[in-house]
């Protein structure tokens, strides 16, 4: 997530829509995984890399920014930051596909549930930024939801913490980059490439199912893995340079919730009561941690 002053002027309608689509699609999207799931989580994962990038490099000229992305790519400083960031994206990547595939849903949704706190968290411990006294209580609850959880499914929910992990991570990592998030995600996909696309000339060459069954579906899917990747970082680009950062952090809280009905309602994924407990700890915190927000916010923005 992003660390951006509020803004003094209302947020305009575009920019709200923007987030509430991007964080709506995040929110949605095993089902697109579950659609595709057949192919497995490793070949899924390194199409979106190759189809990503297909993507992006159009974009990046249409929008005139292909000959700067080029010039950036030149600088080892870029190249080692978005490298790690493809590192850190890559897990993130693969174990939420992975987790999607095989009923974690619910799991996954408490890792991006914890995200925002963990990203409280590292500019508090790495960054020198100032906590309240709520964030200090928020990170609290959160801290006691993960120990329940764990006493809940009897092991530590790593699910969830490498997805917090990776992505808080991941935005602390961006914010060193002079790169923007379309750029950003080309180099990323771009750095990514040769092992991406060397696994998939191995699978192919092993006869693995690379395009799926080759139906038409499947084709369509796969080929989609672009669209479904840059679409919604392109709305949150956008929504992060105009919302304030308090809406902006309410509004992210869309896709977590998302995935979370999507695993106790239509997955029937089991929730027992202490994971229900658990999870009653970290939407408290999460209660507090916007609380705060809203109260930070200017008077004409609420």
């Amino acid at each position: 997530m992003c660390f951006i002053e509020p803004l003094m002027t209302r947020p305009p309608a575009s920019a709200i829509l923007s987030a509430v689509m991007a964080f709506g699609l995040w929110g949605v999207l095993p089902v697109y995984w579950k659609w595709i799931g057949h192919v497995g989580a490793d070949i899924a994962v390194a199409q979106r890399v190759v189809w990503t990038i297909a993507l992006t490099l159009p974009l990046l000229l249409l929008r005139g920014e292909l000959a700067t992305w080029v010039r950036d790519l030149r600088r080892g400083d870029v190249l080692r930051t978005h490298a790690l960031a493809a590192v850190l994206l890559g897990v993130n990547w693969g174990t939420f596909v992975w987790s999607a595939l095989h009923g974690h849903l619910v799991e996954c949704s408490l890792g991006y549930f914890l995200n925002p706190l963990l990203n409280v968290l590292i500019g508090y411990v790495l960054l020198g930024e100032k906590l309240t006294r709520w964030q200090k209580v928020s990170i609290a609850l959160a801290t006691c939801g993960v120990l329940l959880q764990m006493l809940a499914v009897g092991r530590p929910p790593w699910i969830a913490l490498v997805l917090a992990l990776t992505f808080g991570f991941y935005g602390l990592v961006r914010r060193k980059s002079v790169q923007g998030p379309l750029s950003g995600l080309a180099t990323e996909s771009l750095v990514a490439l040769p092992l991406a696309g060397g696994f998939l000339i191995w699978q192919g060459l092993q006869g693995g199912p690379v395009f799926g069954d080759g139906s038409p579906k499947d084709l369509a899917l796969v080929l989609g893995l672009g669209v479904v990747t840059t679409v919604p970082l392109l709305g949150f680009a956008h929504a992060a340079r105009k919302l304030p950062f308090s809406l902006l952090g309410l509004l992210q809280f869309l896709a977590p919730t998302g995935q979370f009905l999507l695993g106790v309602l239509a997955y029937g994924e089991a929730l027992s009561p202490m994971s229900l407990v658990a999870f009653a700890f970290i939407w408290s915190a999460i209660g507090i941690f916007c609380a705060d927000l809203m109260r930070k916010r200017p008077p004409d923005q609420r």
